[in-house]
Formats: structure tokens, sequence, C-alpha cells
């Protein structure tokens, strides 16, 4: 998409700025120009990708675009002052256990601006947590990470008013993330996969919009590895499609399988990965060397290959039925 203003048809409407009324409702009836665009950036270290926004009325801040996790994080010296606070405590750990942040949990509005520099809103209810320990920026200047994960009805993306709460697409490439509803000629450029309801995960957040969850099934995508004394063998991980992890790691609470062979946490066998679409094999780039974690629960068997995918595809999150897809960088929907 190398032209974003002419491959996409924006309608610039006046947005409201109240509570999305579901995460459920049917986008057959929204046309393909209910998509809006907003810039986005890169950054170090990490390869992250950020956007610009303002949360709880406050100054435009850097938040780092987390598909990874699932609600907005800000260290409270960057946030607004039209918040509602809580007494309710909150702790959560990034980057595969290396920073852990606290604070309190909040509510207030997150807000965009698009490529045609019109404003877009959350809901003024949305969940915010606000950080009095530690930092949410790791060398990389941002004061936010914006939690995008599809098993939650916490994300901000869901408070956004209706159409633009239920698909996503991430094009770091090209530098923008859309938000909207495509049309049904437009989703059939991704080649997807289909996501299972799992559990929502809402982090204890008391107040929320009524979406359904998803998360990757568990045949999505293959790894394959190589063998002490040679040859290969392949298995099948749920795997998360992170844009906020730098290091790719396999949590495997089952412990560490045979197959694979360890130098501290990295691991040594050469792998390889593809994600089983609809339209066959996509080559899934890795993070090398991958790493094995223990996770904290036995049975969470994950894995997260890291951020370099989204230097390959742009990439679409569909809420309304779980599909994530995937298309070239470059190419137009």
């Amino acid at each position: 998409m190398k032209n974003i203003n002419k491959r996409l048809l924006l309608i610039i409407i006046t947005l409201v700025f109240a509570a999305c009324s579901s995460g459920s409702n049917n986008s057959s009836n929204i046309t393909q120009n209910s998509l809006v665009t907003v810039p986005t950036f890169n950054y170090q270290p990490g390869n992250k990708t950020a956007v610009m926004v303002s949360i709880g009325n406050g100054t435009q801040i850097v938040a780092e675009i987390d598909t990874g996790s699932q609600i907005t994080v800000i260290n409270e010296s960057a946030v607004g002052s039209d918040i509602v606070k809580t007494t309710e405590s909150m702790q959560i750990v990034y980057g595969a256990g290396t920073n852990t942040v606290s604070g309190y949990l909040a509510y207030g509005s997150v807000q965009f601006t698009t490529t045609n520099g019109e404003k877009l809103t959350t809901a003024a209810n949305t969940p915010i947590m606000v950080v009095t320990s530690g930092s949410v920026n790791q060398g990389g200047g941002n004061n936010a990470i914006l939690g995008m994960r599809m098993d939650n009805q916490v994300s901000a993306r869901l408070y956004l008013p209706t159409p633009y709460n239920q698909m996503m697409i991430l094009n770091r490439s090209e530098g923008f993330i859309a938000f909207g509803a495509l049309s049904t000629a437009q989703l059939q450029k991704f080649s997807t996969i289909n996501q299972q309801p799992t559990f929502c995960n809402n982090l204890n957040v008391p107040q929320t919009v009524p979406n359904k969850c998803w998360d990757t099934m568990e045949s999505s995508v293959t790894y394959t590895y190589s063998q002490t004394g040679g040859g290969s063998g392949s298995t099948s991980y749920t795997t998360i499609f992170d844009s906020g992890e730098a290091i790719g790691n396999f949590y495997l609470g089952s412990g560490i399988p045979g197959w694979m062979n360890l130098d501290g946490h990295s691991i040594t066998n050469q792998l390889s990965a593809v994600v089983n679409t609809n339209n066959g094999q996509l080559p899934l780039p890795l993070t090398i060397p991958m790493h094995y974690t223990q996770p904290e629960s036995a049975t969470s068997n994950v894995v997260n290959p890291g951020n370099l995918l989204f230097n390959t595809y742009q990439i679409l999150f569909n809420q309304n039925n779980g599909q994530i897809g995937f298309l070239t960088a470059s190419e137009s929907w």
C-alpha cells in the first residue's frame, strides 16, 4: 500500500464520542469506505511500532502498539487529568518477564489523530492501567502501551465507535494502522486463520464491553526443528502474533520438550515455522535465537515467535469472527 490516500477511500465523518454499544455488532451493512487510518512509526530498541495518542485528554505521547497484551497502560506522569481513578491495584509483566509495572485501574478516553487530521476517540469508560511503580518505557521513548490482543474485552480499540471497534490492520512497513470494516472483497485478499472462542482475559476489570474473545488454535502454526544426530521433526503450538515482543519465546508449562536443545535459555536447534492459512502455508519469520521460558502456569503451552513477522506481513485482526489475516506489506486491499 504505497499510497494510502489513493488506495483507501476514506469517509470523513463526525465521530460519535460515546460508549460502543457492543463488540458483536454485525458489520455486514458497513460499506468498504468505513475505514480510517492512523500514522505509525517504528523505533528501537526491540523493533517496536508506535502511534501518537492522548490519554485522559492529556498531551500527545508516544504509545507502543502491542498486539500481544490486553489493556492500555500509561506512566502516571503522562496521563491527562480527565480520568476516573479506582482503588483497584494492578500489576503487569512485559518483555518475557523482564519488566514488571504496577499501579491502579482508571477509566478515560484514548484519542488518535487520523491520516486526514480527524480525531478518533474511544469511550470515556475505556479501562486504563496507570503505572505508579516502574515504567513502560524501556529505552524507546514511549510513555504508554496500547494492548490490542483479541482474547479480552478491555482493549482500547474495542471502545472506539462502531465500526472502528471491530477490525484492525497493522502495516508496520507502510506506517499505518487501520480501524474499520473491510468489504468481503477486501477481506478475501488476506490469507486467514480461524481462531477459537476463548475465556475473556479481562484482568479483573469490572466494566467491559460485550465482545467475543478469541485465541489461536494449536493447529494454526507448525514448527519444524532439527534433531540431534540428524533429521528433523515438527509440531504445532498455540501462537501469539505479538507486535510488542522483540525476542521469540517458547512458553511451555509442560516442561522442556525432548527435541529441544538449550544453551542457557537459547534454543540451539535450527527452527522454521509456517502459518497454516486458508490459502496454504505461509512462512513465519522467527526471532533467532528463539528462547525457552518457563511460564507461571503449568497449563500454558504457547509460542511467541517475536515481531519479525510484522516486517513481512500486514496483519488483520478481525474481532467479529476471530480471524487473523496475512498479506504482504506492499499489497493493496
